[in-house]
């Protein structure tokens, strides 16, 4: 197979899903982006209830931290969705994972 051919028989739909690679991504990144859009506003307003029994960071870790990573998870998905360069998708997923990561913590400590 000539490398022209290869290029094109990558970006040909399969049989079994109609859509090119490229296309795919962006659908599943819109997809995405509009549920996690829509578990920041859930998580906003569902607030576990160690928020209201602690202080200070820990307090801040668990009321925001998990709005926040679904906030940042959206925003990846929009990223995926635009094709953005892989190092900014990269830094906005650790981004989420960290807050993540603090909302466990404020959690558990």
């Amino acid at each position: 197979m000539t490398q022209p051919e290869r290029a094109r028989s990558t970006d040909a739909p399969s049989p079994v899903n109609p859509l090119p690679p490229w296309r795919r991504r962006r659908v599943l990144g819109l997809v995405g982006a509009m549920v996690a859009t829509g578990l920041t506003v859930v998580w906003l307003f569902v607030v576990p209830e160690q928020a209201d029994q602690t202080h200070g960071l820990q307090a801040a870790a668990i009321r925001w931290g998990h709005p926040a990573t679904w906030a940042l998870l959206a925003l990846f998905g929009a990223l995926v969705a635009l094709d953005a360069p892989k190092p900014i998708r990269d830094t906005v997923a650790w981004a989420s994972l960290a807050c993540y990561a603090a909302f466990w913590a404020g959690l558990l400590l």
